[in-house]
Formats: C-alpha cells, sequence, structure tokens
C-alpha cells in the first residue's frame, strides 16, 4: 500500500476487535479527491473531530462498565484560530463522518478487554490451582505478516479444534494411558477450551498423548505386540492439538522432533509423505540452525526419493535407512516428478549452508552432501565440476569447525583422485590458505568441551559468546558468523529467555551499523523473538520499529501491533512492558502522519490511535492498581500526544495537554523544565515568524512565564532551587523591568518558603537520628543486662548441680560400704580425692550480647 492509500477503522483494529456481528453505520459521502497537504490550501478555521459517545466495555472478571467521553480542550462547537508559523501546518477541515466513524470504533475494545481478562491472570496461581497444576509460563498467539512475513498456521482455521479443544465432557479412552492420565488429558483439554493461550498446559498435554502414541506403536513389556499407529484412540486429538499450539506459540525444537517422527510412522501414502515434508520445511524455518530438524528433513526426502526412483545409492553416501513402506504404481509417479534429483540436492544444501557456522555438529549435514556430489561427480568428472568441486572443499576449510582434520582428509582423497599430478602443490596452497581456519578450529575445542561439561548451559553459552567477541581483536572474518550461530544454538536450548533474545537482536543491530555490508534479517529473528517471548515489550517494539525501516506496508504493521496487545499476554509482563509497544506504535503513526507524502487521512488516524493508546493505558492501569492510578511516571505517551499537535500547528491544544499533566506530575521539576522547554519553542517559532516581516519582534515569552510562575506555588516541588534559578535566569534574558520586579516578589518568597523547608527537613531528619541512636542504646543497655543475669544464674546452676552430683556420690559409697561391696583397696589419696573444677580448661556459651560488643570487653567482664 502506497502511503496515500486511504485507511479505515479495520487498519487499526484487530480482526477479532473489528464489529463484525453489528450492522455497519451509515457511509458518507465520499470526497472526490483527496490531495497531499502540501497542495491543500490554508483554511481559515476548523474544528477538532467530534466527542466519542459513551462506549461500554468489558473490563476483567466480566465487569460491564460505562467508558466516559472523550474530552477535547475545546468546544465541538466552536474553535478559536490559531497562528500558523512558517513551514507548519494549517488546520484541518471539518472530519468527514467516515472519520467520525473512525474515531468511534477505534475507542472500542470490547473483544480486547476480553481476551485481556481471560489471559491476563495465566501468570498467577490461582488458574492453574483449579486443576492442580503449578505456575506456568503463558505465550500469546503470534503470526507473521502477510505478504512480508514467513507464514504458518491461522489460529481461526485450526480443523478440528472445535470439536477437540471447545468439548466440555468428554470421555477419552485408550488403552495405551492409565486412567490418571486419561483424566489429565480430559482436564487439559478442559481448561485449554477457555485458557487458549496456556503454554505448559499446551506442551503438557502433547507429551501426554504423544506417550499414549509411544505405547501403542512400540512394543513394552505389558504390551508384547507393536499395534497399527492408525488405531491410536487419541491420534485425532494428537494432531489437533499440535495444530493448535503451532497456531499460537513457537513449537521448540524438542516438540517439533516429536510431532515429525510420529508423522513419519503414520505416512504411508505419497501425500502423507508429502505432508511430512512440508512439515519438516516448517520447523526449519521455526528454529533456525537446529541440525536435528535439518537432518530429519533431509534423511525424509532422501528416503522419499529413493523409493520414488528405485536409486539406493544415495543411501549409504548419507547413511539413510530405507524404512518407508511401499507405495502404489500412481504415487511413485508423481513422487517421481517431485522429489527428483535436484530437490534432494537442494534440501541438502539447504540444510548445510543453514548450519554451516555450527562449530560443533555441521559436519552432519554437511559431510553427507559432500558425499552426494561426488556421488553425482562420476567416475570421468569434465574439468570446471572438478574446480567447482575444489572450491566447496576450499570454502569449508576456510569455516571452522571441530571435524576440520576429517574434511582435510576427505579433500585429499578427492585431490589425489580426481588431481593427483597437482597433489603436492594443491594440498600445499591448501594448507595455507586454510591455517587460519584450522589454528581457530583448534582454539574452540576447549570451548565446545567446557560447554558440554558445564552443569548451567546458560552461562556456558554466555563465557563462550564472550571469549568469541574477544576474539574480534584479531579481525577474523568470520567472528560475526560464529557469535550468531553461538546465539542461534543458546536460542534453542533457551527459547523462552527474554535477555537471550535481547542480547541476540543487539548484537546484530550493533553489528549491522559497523558492517553495513551484512544483510541482516531484522523482521524474521523479531517474528521468531516475539513467538518465543511475547511478554516481552522490548522486543515487540523493536520488531515494529524493524518493520517501518523497511517499509512494509501499514496494514502489516498494525498487524504487528495487534499481535502484542490483543490477547492481554504481554500485560502479564507488566504495564511497562505493554507501554513501550504503545509508545513504538504511536511514535510510528506521528512520524508516518509527518511524512512530505501524506494526507489528512493518515493525520487522522494518528490522532485517533494515539488518543487510544492513552486512553488504553489508563484502563489497564486503573483494573490494576485503581482508581488512584497516576498513569506513566515519565508520561510518554502524552508527550508523543504534545508532539503531534505540535507539529499540526495546533499549540493550543498541546498547551491543554500540558495544563492536564500538572494533577499529576506538578510537583516534579523534571516535568516543568520540559513544559517550560516546549513553551519556550513556541515562542521562538513565533518569534520568528514575526521577524521574517524584518519588524522588531516585541513578543515576550509570557507563558513561559506563566510556567514557571505556576511551578513556584507547588508547595511539595522536588527540586525548588533548581527551578528558582532558572526562573531567575529567564527573567533576565526575556522579561522586561515591570515583569522582573513583579516576578521577584514570588522568588524572594520562594526563597524563603524553601529556606525554612529545608530546615524542617533537617530537624526532622536529626530527630529521628537522635530517637533511633536512643532506641539502640536502650536496646543494647536491656540486652547486656540480660546477658549478665543469664550468666550468673548459669553458673549457680552448674554449681548446684556440681555439689549436689558430690554429695549423690558420697552416698552411695556410704551404702556400698554397709553392704560389704564396693570397698576400696587402693592408695587414700587416689581413691578419696575429690574432682577439682577446671576453670582454665572450661567452655562457656554467652548469648545474646549486643552486637557491638568486642572480644576484649567480653574478656574483662569475666576477669572482673
Amino acid at each position: 500500500l502506497s502511503g496515500n492509500t486511504p485507511m479505515d477503522i479495520n487498519s487499526l483494529l484487530s480482526p477479532q476487535e473489528s464489529p463484525r456481528d453489528t450492522p455497519p453505520p451509515a457511509k458518507a459521502p465520499r470526497k472526490k479527491q483527496r490531495k497531499p497537504r502540501s497542495a491543500k490550501p490554508p483554511s481559515k478555521s476548523s474544528r477538532p473531530p467530534p466527542a466519542l459517545a459513551p462506549n461500554t466495555i468489558l473490563q476483567p472478571h466480566q465487569q460491564i462498565i460505562s467508558s466516559p467521553p472523550m474530552m477535547h480542550p475545546t468546544s465541538a462547537t466552536q474553535r478559536a484560530p490559531e497562528c500558523v508559523p512558517d513551514g507548519g501546518r494549517p488546520p484541518r477541515q471539518d472530519s468527514t463522518a467516515g472519520m467520525d466513524t473512525l474515531a468511534d470504533l477505534a475507542s472500542m475494545q470490547h473483544h480486547q478487554q476480553t481476551t485481556r481478562a481471560n489471559a491476563g491472570g495465566l501468570r498467577s496461581t490461582e488458574i492453574y490451582d483449579n486443576r492442580g497444576s503449578a505456575n506456568s509460563a503463558v505465550m500469546p498467539n503470534v503470526h507473521g505478516v502477510h505478504g512480508a512475513l514467513p507464514a504458518r498456521a491461522s489460529v481461526d482455521h485450526i480443523p478440528g479444534e472445535a470439536s477437540s479443544l471447545t468439548a466440555s465432557a468428554r470421555t477419552f479412552t485408550t488403552k495405551a494411558l492409565s486412567e490418571a492420565e486419561l483424566q489429565t488429558v480430559a482436564q487439559l483439554t478442559t481448561y485449554l477450551a477457555t485458557n487458549q493461550f496456556a503454554y505448559e498446559s499446551h506442551v503438557e498435554l502433547i507429551d501426554l498423548l504423544h506417550r499414549g502414541f509411544r505405547s501403542h506403536t512400540h512394543s513394552t513389556a505389558s504390551s508384547p505386540t507393536e499395534g497399527d499407529p492408525r488405531t491410536y484412540d487419541l491420534l485425532a486429538d494428537l494432531r489437533v492439538a499440535r495444530e493448535s499450539m503451532d497456531a499460537r506459540f513457537a513449537v521448540g525444537e524438542r516438540l517439533w522432533v516429536d510431532w515429525i517422527e510420529d508423522e513419519k510412522v503414520l505416512a504411508t501414502t505419497f501425500d502423507e509423505c508429502f505432508t511430512v515434508m512440508e512439515l519438516c520445511n516448517r520447523a526449519v524455518q521455526q528454529e533456525a540452525g537446529s541440525t536435528k530438524l535439518w537432518s530429519l528433513y533431509a534423511d525424509w526426502i532422501t528416503l522419499l526419493y529413493v523409493v520414488a526412483t528405485g536409486d539406493s545409492s544415495v543411501l549409504e553416501a548419507t547413511e539413510s535407512c530405507n524404512d518407508a513402506k511401499p507405495w502404489s504404481d500412481e504415487d511413485r509417479l508423481v513422487a517421481a516428478e517431485v522429489c527428483n534429483w535436484q530437490q534432494l540436492i537442494d534440501v541438502w544444501a539447504r540444510g548445510a549452508s543453514a548450519t554451516k557456522w555450527r562449530v560443533d555438529e555441521s559436519q552432519v549435514l554437511w559431510d553427507p552432501y559432500t558425499k552426494m556430489l561426488l556421488l553425482q561427480l562420476g567416475a570421468s568428472p569434465r574439468p570446471d565440476q572438478i574446480l567447482d568441486m575444489r572450491a566447496h572443499f576450499l570454502e569449508r576449510l576456510q569455516t571452522p569447525h571441530v571435524s576440520w582434520d576429517s574434511t582435510f582428509q576427505m579433500f585429499s582423497q578427492f585431490t589425489s583422485r580426481f588431481e593427483n599430478q597437482s597433489y603436492e602443490a594443491i594440498m600445499g596452497t591448501v594448507s595455507r590458505q586454510c591455517s587460519t581456519a584450522k589454528a581457530a578450529s583448534q582454539a574452540r575445542e576447549m570451548q565446545e568441551i567446557l560447554l558440554n561439561n558445564s552443569d548451567t548451559r546458560l552461562s556456558a553459552f554466555d563465557e563462550y559468546i564472550k571469549w568469541e567477541n574477544s576474539e574480534s581483536s584479531k579481525r577474523h572474518p568470520f567472528v560475526f558468523k560464529l557469535v550468531e550461530a553461538l546465539y542461534k544454538r543458546a536460542i534453542l536450548c533457551y527459547p523462552a529467555n527474554t535477555e537471550l533474545w535481547e542480547d541476540y537482536f543487539m548484537f546484530l543491530s550493533e553489528e549491522s551499523v559497523n558492517r553495513p555490508q551484512l544483510d541482516v534479517d531484522f523482521l524474521s529473528v523479531l517474528d521468531r523473538s516475539t513467538r518465543h517471548c511475547p511478554w516481552s515489550g522490548s522486543l515487540w517494539s523493536e520488531y515494529l520499529l524493524a518493520a517501518e525501516r523497511r517499509q512494509i506496508p501499514f496494514p502489516d504493521i498494525g498487524q504487528i501491533k495487534h499481535k502484542a496487545t490483543s490477547t492481554g499476554l504481554l500485560d502479564a509482563g507488566g504495564l511497562e512492558e505493554v507501554l513501550k509497544v504503545y509508545v513504538a506504535w504511536c511514535s510510528f503513526l506521528r512520524r508516518r502522519a509527518f511524512q512530505a507524502e501524506s494526507t489528512d487521512e493518515e493525520l487522522d488516524v494518528a490522532e485517533v490511535g494515539i488518543r487510544s493508546a492513552i486512553e488504553d493505558m489508563q484502563r489497564l492501569g486503573e483494573a490494576k492498581y485503581g482508581k488512584g492510578y497516576q498513569g506513566d511516571p515519565n508520561y510518554r505517551l502524552e508527550r508523543i500526544y504534545i508532539k503531534y499537535f505540535s507539529q499540526s500547528g495546533d499549540w493550543r491544544r498541546a498547551r491543554e495537554s500540558w495544563k492536564r499533566l500538572k494533577r499529576s506530575r506538578g510537583d516534579s521539576y523534571n516535568f516543568w523544565l520540559r513544559y517550560y522547554g516546549w513553551e519556550m519553542s513556541i515562542w521562538c517559532k513565533m518569534s520568528y515568524r514575526e521577524n521574517a516581516t524584518h519588524a522588531p519582534s516585541s513578543l515576550r515569552p509570557s507563558e513561559a512565564t506563566e510556567v514557571l510562575r505556576t511551578a513556584l506555588q507547588r508547595p511539595n516541588l522536588d527540586w525548588p532551587e533548581e527551578l528558582i534559578q532558572l526562573f531567575e535566569s529567564h527573567l533576565e534574558d526575556h522579561e522586561d523591568a515591570a515583569e522582573i520586579q513583579s516576578a521577584g516578589v514570588q522568588i524572594y518568597k520562594a526563597k524563603k518558603a524553601v529556606k525554612e523547608r529545608r530546615r524542617q527537613e533537617i530537624e526532622a531528619y536529626e530527630a529521628a537520628q537522635a530517637q533511633a541512636m536512643q532506641q539502640a542504646h536502650s536496646l543494647r543497655a536491656e540486652t547486656s543486662a540480660d546477658s549478665a543475669v543469664g550468666f550468673v544464674s548459669s553458673k549457680r546452676k552448674r554449681d548446684n548441680e556440681s555439689n549436689s552430683q558430690e554429695a549423690e556420690g558420697a552416698s552411695k559409697k556410704t551404702r556400698g560400704n554397709d553392704d560389704g561391696k564396693g570397698i576400696s583397696t587402693g592408695p587414700p589419696s587416689l581413691t578419696s580425692t575429690e574432682p577439682k573444677r577446671d576453670r582454665e580448661n572450661s567452655t562457656v556459651i554467652v548469648r545474646n550480647l549486643p552486637g557491638d560488643t568486642t572480644e576484649k570487653q567480653v574478656q574483662q567482664y569475666f576477669k572482673g
């Protein structure tokens, strides 16, 4: 779509938000011709779009409330004329009825609020506690942008989903699962019918159904015979569950491997085998750099080629096994057209290229691919074919990989077979040309060992990436590719790690700036990142910005924004994440509205979009924090709105926006500094316009002066000293004597008030410190007294126990003598001596001593 294409409300609303079930409003008469703004004569008077009528909005917990009408700083019936500086935008004409409808529909958030009510709580334990599951991460429905991004399944068109995932009370039966597992399947299915974005619930359901499938098709101790995979009772449910998850989330490498393996077992006809091939293609697009998925893809198409053509020579080259079921003659004829040699080579080449920079496992694809090329070369190749093959080996040997020596040996065999007469010269030249890659391969072997042996692979990946980046000082030509491959490997292991995705994107951004020749597909990376981490507002905002830089059509950019906000899962990451998306979206709308070729339609769309974003954020904040929610502390959306009015030349409405912000941000010095700076910029524009007439300017920045006057009246201003200094400088630079004298009184009173305020604050601080110290001394004294009393009591108790034990021992001796037993025959000095207390080697434990007690004080206590 071009920048001049008229937009309707469907470009601002997601498909679910479009009012499909309501009759469309009456169409307004269309203008005969719409011209760009630059060609439109300025109008002497204009008015803003009419205020929106109240709309009923469905808030969380299904509470029906009425949204307040949109308030405008100006009346809908009259508007004072404004002076427009040179280069400014002339006031707009009256909005058409179509734009009124656009504004009305833009404020409708029925479906979006309902979806947030259903999905916004998925991070809490309450929902999962209802079915006895632990906390789970959730991910929103993220689709590709039509015409610009990779295609994937649609959420709204999943075969069989209505009959499976939405069943309210269905009984699942199969001998492959236990009764407890079947109950869990039923609970998960019922739960997902109303909570379609519960990520871990999808994974748990798929794993259970897959476990049943494997148990059904493989022999076990309880079931020694293998079952027909097509007779698995829950096969349809397994397929629907997988398609449903793929339509909403990034499936991940592990689940893709299970999915493809299961479908391979089920495939018997060519159509079913071709479906598996398409499934493999989807998997390798979503999980970039996965050697497991590319191996499955390449092995599968190799098997189809063998069955279709009967040429089994490639099986030895690729080390694949022929376990395919026989086809009919008709299927073989069709397969021979589709799975030909060129198609086979193309898939292996794509896999080898996609995993080329995987230092650890790139040989899994490259070695079989090279063997197939050697097989294609034949016994008597042409000289140009030999040169192409040598270049193929040379490119590989100049790429670091752990099997570099094996690749060099393979090249040696190739050279001795086809270029034996020049063997020594060729091998020597190649050794010198590839010495850098060989050294790099050897240097990374230790890093691979450390990575594989690490218990915390995420931190090991981080250290590996840091080490790899440090190698950039050596100016290796392949450092960028190696670091990028490391990020892809880490993401395959930790696909939902937001920080990892952000690090990856920032690395790509930095490298694209430092190396403009790099061709980085940011849209593909950000599409995958937002599918894996849909709660990250940073990733979504970068996605919107990248789409704007690529100049993709406006509806597609709007679709990205609505994918981020429509499900409510972004809200689970916090309001800050939602705000990041809205800031990126509104900034884009503002920039688009003021391009050279834009029309009034784009301007109105921008105003409606920014205003709706501010209202939506306010509703979200009040729903989460109550009516006392004060909005964004940095008022980012409001600043974009003010910038929009300023660029439009509507300074009065921009000024009204600043004044409305005083209620919530009036105690911030930074707010008044921004407000003052804006007023001064407007004054400069007006002065420039007046100076253009070659007459001396008599304008004074009265509005800016009034801003500073108002700021000084705030009793709780956080930095009044700086504001007073700014006011004094402003008066000296811009105002006349009368204003300086009048404002001087206010400044004098403000200084005295600030001085008194600081004095009271110091006194309050000192009083609080004195009270704290007094409490600490009192507590220390009480603790010391308690410790001393406890020690004396303990000492007396031990002495009493010792005396009682001595008395009891003497009594026992007396009784023993009376009985004629226990008579001592030893010397009196050894048998009748009383035990002595060893005071030098005794251990005394003292508790509850004050924290500041020193060892010396304890020693003095016992010595005293």
